[in-house]
């Protein structure tokens, strides 16, 4: 089985395709390429793989490693060479260094997450640095794969990792300040936010029940189940991950970037594997669609599986999904709005996304208003809100905490301790609600004074509170 640029039919139409940098960033300024358009970059420590969104396209293109070829898969490494600066990348990359012709860096990611620095002949080089420079060197493969869209001019550049956490987030900004690349147009997102929005933009009869994503890309296999409630108002969608030990395979450290499939009993074990763990996914559910997903499945090891499988269900086969997905999810924030399925509304609440809406009650031209601050279905390290308002006579205000649906709403009455004394409606507060992580709401509270009137104290406040714990008890803040 190989793995392919596009999801390929197969069997008959059920199986379809589905620091030191040292210059490294100058040259090919005058690189021509398209204005416009959105990149989405998938990688973990193996591979990378790279989608691009045209303007005016109907949907994502992934790059070739190779001229005329339809591996997507590109090695994440980069080797210097010994006899000249020079970097390579991917599989000149691993040449070079088989050839030891150079010094081959691998695991760039992680290397690049935890803040390491590599040393090369007595140099170090910032992880992160190299990082970047793949990701460069990457959308200009001389193979074939060569973006058309430059980074710099791209709409929004997206990356999706396996998942985010603050130290990624920090990761990637700095990659995108080496790269030039305009801060409020790169984010990143989680696989699992990746296939959904993929998913969302599939036709609808793919996803009416529930959609699985089987991802053998690493050691063990890694499942992702869709789910669109549509009964709800507006309708959610959830994508829930579980990791099956059963079922795993080896990959030689010194092999790790060559696919290889399973042979002969081990490969027999693994199929009764693969069987047993969809067999217990699938009990009493119904699944339109499913997804293979990784190098893992390259080969027929799993025959047995795939019959299965294919009973009545729609079954594609490729290696793009989560790159394709993160150009969608770089085309929404960026203001493509794609949230509407047939007149209906999806708010998706995955693990990174909140789960309820924040607003400030307030009264505008003798009128209670809830000014929205933070909305369901945002990821909480997108989420921010802020604004001005004048505080009342007893120093306090009220935030409106509800869930999804609004049938659940609670108020936190926020009070501000040692707030000069002035006459009622003269302090003007300007309050900041940001998200440490998905699941804490921080306030910051500044007095903005009232113009020449009353000058601002130069006082702060701020105050943390769990939105779970907030919602299933009424609470009052001091």
């Amino acid at each position: 089985m190989r793995s392919a640029q596009e999801f390929v039919r197969v069997r008959g139409g059920m199986l379809q395709r589905a620091l030191g940098e040292k210059n490294m960033f100058l040259g090919n300024s005058e690189k021509k390429g398209i204005s416009g358009g959105i990149l989405g970059v998938d990688m973990d420590d193996r591979f990378a793989q790279i989608s691009f969104w045209l303007p005016g396209g109907q949907k994502p293109e992934t790059l070739s490693v190779e001229a005329e070829e339809e591996d997507s898969m590109i090695p994440a490494v980069l080797c210097l060479r010994s006899d000249r600066d020079v970097w390579t990348c991917g599989r000149e990359a691993l040449l070079t260094a088989e050839r030891g012709e150079g010094v081959l860096v691998d695991h760039l990611l992680s290397r690049a997450i935890q803040g390491e620095r590599v040393e090369i002949g007595g140099e170090f080089f910032e992880a992160t640095a190299l990082l970047a420079l793949f990701i460069k060197r990457s959308l200009s493969l001389p193979g074939g794969g060569r973006s058309p869209i430059r980074p710099e001019k791209a709409d929004f550049f997206m990356f999706t990792f396996e998942r985010v956490d603050r130290q990624t987030l920090e990761m990637v900004e700095r990659v995108a300040l080496l790269l030039s690349l305009p801060p409020e147009k790169v984010s990143c997102q989680s696989r699992a936010e990746s296939f959904l929005y993929y998913n969302i933009h599939q036709p609808e009869e793919l996803w009416r029940h529930l959609c699985l994503i089987c991802d053998f890309g690493g050691r063990t296999l890694k499942t992702w189940m869709f789910e669109a409630y549509h009964n709800t108002r507006p309708a959610t969608v959830t994508v829930s991950g579980e990791e099956h030990s059963a079922l795993t395979r080896d990959i030689p450290e010194k092999r790790e970037y060559e696919l290889q499939a399973p042979s002969g009993e081990k490969a027999e074990e693994m199929d009764e594997s693969f069987l047993s763990c969809f067999r217990k996914l699938s009990a009493g559910k119904i699944i339109d669609t499913v997804y293979l997903i990784g190098d893992g499945f390259e080969g027929d090891w799993y025959p047995k599986t795939l019959s299965v499988l294919c009973q009545n269900r729609r079954v594609f086969r490729g290696n793009n999904l989560y790159s394709k997905g993160a150009c969608y999810g770089g085309g929404y924030k960026s203001g493509q709005k794609i949230w509407q399925k047939a007149g209906r509304e999806y708010v998706y609440l995955g693990s990174d996304m909140l789960k309820v809406n924040l607003g400030l009650e307030a009264v505008r031209r003798g009128e209670d208003v809830c000014f929205s601050l933070l909305d369901a279905g945002m990821n909480w390290f997108d989420a921010r809100g802020e604004c001005d308002f004048m505080l009342d006579r007893d120093h306090a205000f009220s935030l409106r905490l509800s869930s999804v649906s609004g049938k659940r709403a609670r108020q936190i009455v926020v009070t501000l301790s040692g707030v000069p004394d002035r006459p009622p409606g003269t302090t003007r507060i300007h309050l900041t609600v940001s998200c440490p992580d998905a699941e804490t709401v921080k306030l910051r509270m500044e007095d903005r004074g009232f113009g020449d009137f009353y000058p601002s104290s130069g006082l702060a406040w701020e105050e943390s509170f769990s939105l779970t714990q907030a919602l299933e008890e009424r609470r009052g803040n001091s």
